[in-house]
């Protein structure tokens, strides 16, 4: 009974912690967004003007932006950063708001946050690590790169003008419920945590014991 007892305060202090790390740094504290931002712009971000839409006739550019607290007008959310969106042999350039706190920064910070508190090595945190931050990242360049695809759908008009229903119906069931950008970093590390403890489970259990090794 004791050990239990132990393991319950245990899974409380970690609870604890991870939901302390998130009160802490997912905070929208302008100069982290605004760094954000402008980082992932110049890195993730700067893969976008290499996707082609539209049979490779339009483009996006996803720039840095100051943050804002209330939408833009033509915005569904608050911002951080825009994308720029071209049609070639158009001089329109329309631009649409991004929030990379929330498609982002959060769900980086629910990765790490997970992985930081969870019952694992030094070198299996490392791990974890190394295979979620950019599976993450790539998922958000993903998700941005098929919201423009369904912007440029639309052509560049209301959402009544979609030509593509299948598309339509993955933006709407996989992008515009604001859970799925944080619920799929959590499942992402429980699988990397369970993975790397099922790893040390299985090297212990298959080392031998001082009473096997010969005198």
């Amino acid at each position: 009974m004791p050990p239990l007892r132990l393991d319950r305060r245990q899974a409380a202090a970690r609870a604890a912690a991870f939901l302390v790390l998130l009160a802490v740094a997912g905070w929208p504290w302008p100069a982290v967004r605004r760094g954000f931002a402008t980082a992932y712009c110049a890195t993730v971000g700067a893969a976008l003007p290499l996707v082609g839409f539209r049979g490779g006739t339009a483009r996006a550019r996803l720039m840095a932006e100051p943050p804002t607290d209330v939408r833009r007008p033509g915005d569904n959310v608050t911002s951080d950063a825009a994308v720029e969106l071209s049609i070639d042999a158009s001089p329109r350039r329309a631009r649409l708001g991004v929030n990379l706190r929330r498609d982002a920064y959060l769900p980086l910070l629910l990765l790490v946050g997970a992985v930081a508190v969870a019952p694992l090595r030094r070198r299996d945190r490392a791990i974890c690590l190394l295979w979620g931050v950019p599976i993450v990242l790539a998922a958000s360049l993903a998700a941005l790169a098929t919201t423009v695809a369904w912007v440029f759908a639309g052509g560049l008009g209301p959402p009544e003008a979609m030509k593509s229903h299948a598309l339509d119906l993955i933006a709407r069931l996989l992008l515009a419920p604001p859970a799925n950008r944080f619920i799929a970093p959590l499942v992402l590390a429980a699988l990397l945590i369970f993975w790397r403890l099922g790893r040390r489970t299985a090297a212990q259990s298959a080392a031998p014991s001082l009473a096997e090794l010969p005198e």
